[in-house]
């Protein structure tokens, strides 16, 4: 891409927002974006997730402050910038190749449109359906299409909004494994999605938005290992009593040392129970779940 990884292509400070007559959405977003990493974008429902995209990529309408800058060198912004929306963009009477042959046509010309058209239609898994009409696709396949055409011009900045809705099992993995190749190509990325497991698997770096303002969480890695353990574990004596021991725990060997407060009649020896019934053991590790719930909660 011809840039140094760790470059901060999209830095913005204090970024107001509001539509016209509305009240503010946005009131103080701070936001880097810095070659190579992914930032996943946190916050509930009506947050202003979908919004930020916006300013950053100016395509809203309405009151807007603070500043917002790129460092990409010659590059103009929009061959910089790539922002696959929530909302899907084709041309559902030409085919697969003929939209995404559009946007690297508008985007870089003739010459380079044929090489990049080629290698998106590879990236994306697209190349058995090429020629199909997008209204006979289903869903998830329109959902790749339209990432793979916000995306033909290999910008060093990527925002996705959303782009794992509808798609299978087999998709969301394509996806995921793009989203991480970007990053080792040194791209900046920013990720929004409905579940916390997505962000968690394609982030390096989180930022909370709330109250239309920002707040930087930092590496993805550090607020995870910040969350608990969880043991639990239900089982039944002899006489059919019930007991469970439910254990919160950033430690293993916390965890270990507290399997001591089992019932002074139960044994664990290599999940093998003397006299007692095990009916469930479960190792919950700190996952983005439960932390987004606490952050995100009014």
């Amino acid at each position: 891409m011809g840039h140094t990884p760790e470059t901060v292509f999209l830095s913005a400070q204090g970024l107001s927002f509001a539509f016209a007559g509305g009240a503010p959405v946005l009131r103080d977003a701070t936001l880097r974006l810095r070659g190579g990493t992914c930032v996943g974008l946190l916050g509930a429902n009506g947050a202003g997730k979908t919004t930020l995209l916006g300013v950053l990529t100016r395509t809203l309408r309405g009151t807007t402050g603070g500043a917002l800058r790129l460092d990409v060198g010659a590059l103009p912004a929009r061959r910089a910038i790539g922002f696959a929306t929530q909302a899907i963009a084709l041309y559902p009477v030409l085919t697969v190749e003929e939209n995404v042959g559009h946007l690297a046509h508008l985007l870089l010309g003739r010459k380079e449109a044929k090489a990049a058209i080629a290698r998106t239609l590879e990236e994306f898994a697209l190349g058995p359906i090429a020629r199909t009409r997008v209204h006979h696709l289903s869903g998830g396949q329109r959902r790749l299409v339209h990432l793979a055409a916000s995306f033909v011009h290999a910008p060093p900045i990527r925002l996705l909004d959303e782009p794992t809705v509808a798609l299978d099992f087999e998709a969301r993995q394509l996806v995921v494994r793009r989203v991480r190749a970007w990053r080792e190509e040194g791209a900046a990325v920013l990720v929004t999605a409905h579940y916390p497991e997505d962000i968690e698997e394609l982030s390096t770096e989180l930022v909370l938005l709330r109250d239309g303002t920002t707040r930087d969480l930092g590496a993805l890695g550090a607020v995870l290992s910040s969350q608990t353990r969880t043991l639990s574990l239900r089982g039944e004596r002899p006489t059919d009593t019930a007991w469970e021991l439910a254990l919160t725990t950033n430690s293993l060997e916390e965890v270990r040392s507290k399997l001591g407060e089992l019932p002074s009649d139960v044994h664990l020896s290599e999940l093998r129970l003397s006299g007692n019934r095990l009916r469930d053991l479960l190792l919950r590790d700190p996952s983005l779940s439960a932390f987004a719930r606490e952050s995100e909660a009014p």
